[in-house]
């Protein structure tokens, strides 16, 4: 399938076409520094000089050199990345290389819309017949626009009549973000041409891209998209694009136009597009490498460069243009009515406003009427996008592929929707109940994917599936931050030693000499604002309340580790600036589920390397989710109502010993301490409830089938320990029970199959293959399914507060006082043979909406129980993991541990951080080269391990949920056989 367009390759720097040769001529060769070596990419003294200005230049007068912290520590992440194992997928680039295409994109203009995993409208295909009918939405990984706004109507306005004049057509547009706006906006009149994000409904604003980046598969539909828009506008520049791909480290620069004049009418005007034909690194051809610095420099300076081009095209923008030019139906959404229809348009309009008249006065004259037939022919192609949403997003999942790509939402429904909603009339939990207990017999129904799972509204310990029976099934509970006064308690759940285990890691201390450190570092001058605002900062922090003491005697963060951060310290204050773009953005434009998520991503990449330069973070991996310990216990039903006693006096014992001290802190502690005291007791009267009713292993049997068997992880910090799995399989001679031993006893696994599609691994040479070909475009955040089964009872209490880590923080000022310093520590240990990964911490992100936070929540509670029972298989406990719970900027640091053959998620009363604020985003990277050294520990733990590790047991007992799941299917079968045995039996008997 290819779009109609030409393709022209370019074999030096002066052959560029005529159309984009003024453009092209950015590309020139800048000079830069000697490139330095790999092992002074993120050394300061690869600068030319220090930067002394405590003031950020102006936007418009930045150089290549005003970025060249981040340009270092983009090529050493990259470089690093390169040489390190896949481990079950290959590494995503983009964190690192699009936070240095944002930063640079940014300083286009004070006006600049930049978008970050952004769905796009295709455009139609040369052949429409080819062109499938899913196939609606691309995903452009960068987008940097205008954006035009309605005029914000003031208090003034109100008294007007909305009548305008054309002259003053252009006057109802403007470029400010409308912070200006009193409430009411009126409509931006455009046809839906004239748009490129998908979208409908009313209309307040439309985006001009100037600067197009995505990977091989995306950028041509990408680029003839953006002309086609161009052209609606009347706007003749041409269209700057960046193919960069999504595991790999380079950047081709792509120029479009189209012909001036279309040369048949009804066709669409053809589409140019100029590249180097040689892909071999090559600045002045427009062929970048993101780890090599000098490449960098010369691509920064040509993004710099696009600062005229810019406004050339803000000039060129005009809605009268756009009402006076020749209409072009280019949206592959859109279907064209005058082919389909022909002649017979208007008559069916006519028609069908008929039925809608006729339906409307029956509805008026009788309630019970019913619904109108709707014409066949008409109705199959306009479809209600409501009504379309509301069939489609409602099966979407985050665990599952939709071939066509992201399904944007209308910006009325951005603005207004709530994930974890949906139109559906009846719970979903309420449906999969009906289908697993309609027979005995029958198959069990599929499991739930693991993010539709956690939406689920949470009702506690009765019958039906829910978050809290999942954890009580896995002798997990939920537990805060506080310690408990019984010596007895402490030990057996280990709380206290684990509440003074997470203050240590998190520990913080704002003081002169950390100041010092970084006030003294070089720092791009493009963030030397923050960077000041940053050491600005004053006061000591108050103590955070905590009956545990812990020696004080040295500083937290330990100098060696400030000084580890401060040799990155622009990459940090860069992701600070990210953060805080992506908030204007979403209060006009919505957010995205990606929102910051390349900012968190960059943090951990950057500031986690337990071994020098080894970045152990893998990004969107499956998990391995636990298996369901009570359907495997016959027994668990008489011991349930001991152990749901067992859980009322930890919760107990927690409140009761949190002191009572007037202040904020103490009473969001308290609340959260009474409901999980309160919620406590329900669950010992559900399970009381269920017990007497006698049907104890039935709900268990139902809640297992449903149980999820994997999750996909955001983000996974995990520490390699070398050869370890091959140690493991030693006793094993057969291959393929080597194998599937892996399959299912490895906590992160490999993609899967479906997600092993031609976009993975890409190379630039692929931009050359991909050119007159387009290709449907898979997003790689597939949007979670509205819940609509998060309803709640208003009957009872829904414990709101025991599904949010941000309702209370655990300190006053959310600086952590000082405790105990644990030192960093290296390794010269390099990953090979066949490495097991050991699990540091987990991240789950969610985009800046409130209803999403208690998803990513029971995401987060199973990926923790998960990972704590693969490191129980391997013998390690009373060891923490730890969890990070994201909500737009802000990120929650959670912990679980397991101890005495129970598991404890530590998620109430702990510490969070909003990376838009320098102080918090610095107090977030401290943690991480703490979570290193406790990372090697655990290698410690298990090398111990590994020479009594049962492996023959590990086969026969797979920890994780999918061995379960395929015996619960067979024994279903089974049940199938034997009772249709039993009817045919009854048959002949009666005969």
């Amino acid at each position: 399938m290819t779009f109609g367009e030409v393709v022209h390759y370019v074999t030096q720097p002066t052959g560029w076409p005529e159309p984009v040769r003024g453009i092209a001529s950015l590309l020139s060769p800048f000079h830069c520094p000697d490139r330095p070596s790999k092992e002074r990419l993120a050394s300061p003294s690869t600068f030319s000089e220090p930067l002394a200005s405590h003031e950020a230049p102006a936007p418009g007068s930045y150089t290549a050199t005003d970025f060249l912290g981040l340009i270092h520590s983009t090529a050493a992440g990259l470089s690093a990345l390169a040489d390190l194992p896949h481990y079950g997928g290959e590494r995503s680039t983009v964190p690192l290389w699009s936070q240095l295409l944002h930063a640079l994109a940014n300083t286009l203009s004070p006006e600049i819309l930049i978008l970050e995993d952004a769905p796009f409208v295709m455009p139609q295909a040369q052949n429409m017949a080819s062109q499938p009918s899913n196939l609606i939405d691309g995903h452009a990984t960068l987008l940097a626009a205008h954006a035009i706004f309605s005029t914000p109507r003031t208090h003034s306005d109100r008294s007007r009549t909305n009548s305008r004049n054309e002259e003053d057509e252009d006057e109802s547009m403007y470029s400010a973000g409308p912070d200006s706006c009193d409430g009411s906006v009126d409509s931006l009149d455009l046809p839906l041409q004239a748009h490129i994000l998908p979208g409908r409904g009313r209309c307040l604003s439309a985006v001009v891209p100037v600067l197009l980046v995505a990977d091989s598969h995306n950028i041509i539909p990408l680029l003839c998209s953006t002309l086609y828009q161009r052209r609606v506008w009347g706007i003749h520049q041409p269209v700057v694009g960046l193919c960069c791909s999504s595991t790999g480290t380079t950047a081709t620069a792509i120029f479009g136009w189209l012909d001036s004049d279309q040369s048949q009418e009804g066709r669409m005007p053809t589409a140019h597009l100029a590249s180097a034909a040689d892909f071999r690194l090559d600045p002045s051809m427009g062929v970048f490498d993101f780890t090599d610095t000098c490449s960098s420099v010369s691509l920064a300076q040509f993004v710099l460069g696009l600062r005229s081009h810019f406004q050339d095209i803000k000039g060129a923008i005009s809605i009268e243009a756009v009402d006076s030019l020749t209409p072009l139906r280019w949206r592959s959404d859109l279907p064209d009515f005058e082919t389909q229809f022909g002649g017979q348009l208007d008559e069916r309009v006519a028609s069908w406003t008929h039925q809608v008249h006729v339906q409307t006065s029956s509805s008026e004259a009788s309630s019970s009427s019913t619904p109108r037939t709707p014409s066949p022919l008409f109705d199959s192609v306009v479809t209600s996008h409501d009504n379309m949403s509301s069939t489609l997003l409602s099966t979407i999942s985050e665990d599952e592929q939709v071939g066509g790509g992201n399904y944007g939402l209308p910006q009325g429904t951005r603005a207004t929707s709530k994930k974890g909603r949906g139109r559906r009339s009846k719970p979903l939990s309420s449906e999969r109940s009906s289908q697993g207990t309609s027979s005995s017999a029958q198959r069990p129904p599929s499991p739930y994917p693991n993010s539709r799972f956690a939406a689920l509204s949470d009702s506690g310990l009765k019958d039906e599936v829910s978050i809290s029976n999942w954890l009580f099934e896995r002798h997990a509970f939920t537990v805060g931050r506080l310690p408990v006064q019984s010596e007895e308690l402490s030990n057996k759940t280990g709380i206290n030693a684990m509440v003074k285990n997470y203050d240590q890691m998190t520990a913080f201390t704002w003081s002169d000499k950390i100041k010092t450190i970084l006030s003294e570092a070089t720092v791009d001058s493009s963030v030397l604002d923050i960077r000041s605002e940053l050491c600005r900062t004053g006061g000591s922090p108050n103590r955070q309340s905590s009956t545990i003491d812990a020696p004080s005697s040295k500083d937290v963060p330990s100098l060696k580790d400030v000084e580890f951060i401060s040799t990155r310290i622009s990459a940090l204050l860069h992701a600070v600036k990210g953060a805080r773009q992506c908030d204007g953005v979403a209060q006009v434009h919505g957010a995205n589920e990606a929102d910051r998520r390349h900012e968190w991503d960059a943090l951990l990449l950057n500031f986690f390397q337990p071994v020098l330069g080894q970045r152990d973070v893998l990004l969107e991996r499956q998990l391995n989710v636990t298996r369901n310990l009570a359907a495997d216990d016959s027994s668990f039903g008489i011991r349930a109502i001991e152990v749901a006693r067992d859980y009322q006096g930890i919760c107990s014992a927690q409140q009761q010993n949190l002191p009572l001290t007037p202040g904020p802190e103490t009473n969001g502690s308290w609340e959260q301490a009474a409901e999980a005291d309160q919620q406590a007791l329900a669950f010992s009267l559900d399970i009381t409830r269920r017990y007497l009713n006698g049907n104890f292993d039935e709900v268990i049997a139902k809640h297992s089938s449903l149980d999820p068997t994997t999750g996909k992880c955001d983000a996974v910090l995990v520490i390699p320990c070398s050869g370890a799995a091959t140690t493991m399989l030693q006793p094993i001679s057969s291959i393929d029970k080597q194998e599937n031993l892996l399959k299912f006893f490895m906590l992160i696994q490999g993609p899967k199959p479906d997600e092993n599609d031609s976009s993975t691994g890409e190379t630039s040479n692929e931009i050359k293959k991909t050119i007159g070909r387009s290709q449907m475009a898979t997003s790689d955040r597939p949007l979670q399914v509205p819940s609509s089964s998060r309803i709640s009872d208003s009957k009872k209490p829904d414990f709101k507060t025991l599904h949010d880590p941000f309702f209370c923080h655990a300190d006053d000022n959310q600086v952590t006082q000082r405790t105990e310093a644990i030192l960093s520590k290296t390794s010269g240990d390099e990953p090979g043979g066949k490495d097991l990964l050991l699990p540091v911490l987990l991240a789950e992100y969610k985009k800046r909406d409130e209803s999403a936070i208690s998803t990513a929540m029971n995401q987060m509670r199973i990926y923790l129980v998960s990972a704590l029972t693969f490191l129980s298989e391997l013998g390690i406990t009373d060891q923490p993991v730890f969890g990070l719970v994201v909500n737009g900027a802000r990120g929650a640091l959670t912990m679980g541990w397991k101890a005495n053959g129970r598991i404890y998620v530590m998620d109430r009363n702990v510490r969070h951080y909003d990376i838009t604020s320098p102080l918090q985003a610095l107090q977030f990277v401290s943690v991480l080269p703490r979570l290193a050294c406790h990372g090697l520990r655990l290698r410690s733990l298990l090398n111990k391990q590994l020479a009594i590790i049962d492996v023959n047991r590990l086969q026969s007992e797979p920890w994780s949920k999918f061995p379960q799941h395929e015996d619960e299917k067979l024994a279903a079968a089974k049940r199938q056989i034997d009772l249709k045995q039993a009817v045919a039996g009854d048959h002949i008997k009666s005969d």
